[in-house]
């Protein structure tokens, strides 16, 4: 029997860890299906289901199994959490699921791709850890009442997911990086199984033990040993990785190019110089410049014309990643770290020009930075004389309902837009849309909006017939 003491804080302990994993799942799969509310929602309700799943199951389980059960429940959580929520492994499960589904209709879609991860991985791991609340309520002090008891095991477990979604998201993530994040709460969870060991020992359990640690070591490797070697920096937005040649350097963040400088003459991708030609195309001296999405802060790298920018990107490590790795010198401007909208909302100021680049490809567009909404505000911190440089992922022959919605979307909030395309491929590429302020109030149908937005959903049907044009 496991002593109250020690069942409350197993109880506080698993109810962390089960929230970990919710935070890692989310943070490991960005790069791979984007952040949306739809790739949100798949997996806390994955979660959810599973956690339902496993309280009905440690119901089931036979009084002489309740211990034994526990502990082999933790042991291989540990090896799940540790071995399939890592970047290697989780890299490899989306690119052979893509590959395996490419030829498929309905089965290449990325959404499917996340669903079939959550039920293959992240399902059985909050199957085994959802168990714990039941065999403990079996193994403990059984003269408290059932109701009472079961209760009090409901809240522990739910106080430690409160902390947990806290201490991975805004904590470990944050200082640690996501591979720390992964070993600290495995760590965890090897507590909680020496918790549950009696003070008999067992050639079982001594077993179970020194797999835990077998588990452990190999979970550092996957998680801090090798994403040290891969990318530049782990953040709990992204993963930053710089790769170069002969030719110059692509700043790569979760998996999608997001800059390129060129080694001899520091050029960037060919949408790029269009924004640079539609900024410097005036004189700029003087004039305040506020780019949404810094990207590798290209836009300044060659020349700044005398004009003040300010670069906001909602990752505060990104500056000395590109500073120390992609740009080798210091940027040219300021920088601000916060969410594009929000900055927005908050920052009555004005600008002479206002940059949009926060859109790697359709995929990944954060929906509330996509909507009628949010264009409207970019314009009102427009100056009077004032123009915004939009780089849109879309069809340039707005063949499909995603690309020709943005399109409208763009055009209302704005006035006077012209449009520089990339290329005409029937894909998705980069468009360059140079725009005012709106003069007049004609109303245009389908727009993207905050309450009714699907740019998500048609970004992805977009998605799946073509690529963006850079990779």
């Amino acid at each position: 029997m496991i002593s109250k003491q020690r069942v409350a804080l197993i109880l506080l302990l698993e109810g962390l860890a089960s929230s970990g994993v919710q935070m890692v799942t989310i943070r490991q799969t960005v790069a791979f299906v984007g952040s949306s509310v739809l790739c949100t929602s798949i997996i806390i309700s994955c979660f959810l289901a599973a956690l339902a799943l496993g309280y009905y199951q440690g119901g089931k389980t036979a009084p002489e199994k309740f211990t034994r059960a526990l502990l082999v429940n933790l042991i291989v959580a540990i090896g799940l959490f540790g071995i399939g929520l890592s970047y290697p492994f989780v890299s490899w499960y989306f690119l052979t699921v893509a590959d395996i589904t490419a030829g498929i209709p309905g089965l290449r879609n990325p959404l499917v791709h996340l669903l079939s991860f959550c039920l293959s991985i992240m399902g059985p791991l909050i199957f085994l850890l959802g168990q714990t609340v039941p065999l403990l309520l079996n193994t403990a002090d059984q003269n408290t009442r059932k109701s009472e008891a079961a209760g009090s095991a409901t809240a522990l477990s739910t106080i430690g997911n409160v902390v947990g979604c806290l201490l991975t998201s805004l904590v470990l993530m944050y200082f640690l990086g996501v591979g720390y994040s992964i070993v600290i709460n495995c760590a965890i969870l090897a507590i909680c199984a020496v918790l549950v060991i009696s003070p008999e020992r067992s050639p079982l359990k001594s077993a179970l033990l020194g797999v835990a640690a077998i588990s452990l070591a190999i979970t550092f490797v996957a998680n801090v040993r090798i994403p040290g070697q891969l990318f530049a920096a782990t953040t709990p937005y992204s993963d930053i990785h710089i790769a170069q040649d002969a030719e110059g350097k692509r700043l790569i963040i979760n998996r999608s190019s997001a800059s390129y400088i060129g080694r001899e003459n520091r050029e960037g991708w060919p949408y790029i110089e269009m924004m640079k030609q539609a900024i410097f195309s005036d004189d700029v001296t003087g004039k305040n410049i506020l780019v949404l999405g810094a990207g590798g802060f290209t836009l300044s790298a060659e020349m700044t014309g005398g004009a003040r920018f300010t670069y906001l990107d909602i990752d505060p490590k990104l500056k000395s990643v590109v500073e120390e790795d992609f740009l080798e010198e210091k940027i040219q401007g300021d920088f601000v770290a916060q969410d594009a909208r929000a900055y927005l909302l908050t920052s009555k100021r004005q600008w002479d020009v206002i940059v949009v680049d926060l859109y790697t490809n359709a995929a990944t567009i954060p929906m509330h930075t996509a909507t009628f909404e949010f264009f409207s505000l970019v314009s009102e911190r427009l100056l009077p004389d004032g123009k915004a440089i939009l780089n849109i992922a879309a069809n340039p022959r707005l063949t499909d309902q995603y690309s020709l919605t943005m399109d409208n979307t763009v055009r209302r909030a704005f006035s006077r837009c012209v449009t520089d395309i990339t290329s005409y491929r029937d894909g998705l590429e980069n468009l360059v849309y140079l725009c005012g302020k709106p003069s007049s109030k004609d109303p245009v149908a389908g727009l993207y909006r905050d309450d009714t937005t699907r740019v998500t959903v048609d970004g992805y049907l977009s998605a799946l017939n073509g690529t963006t044009g850079q990779d």
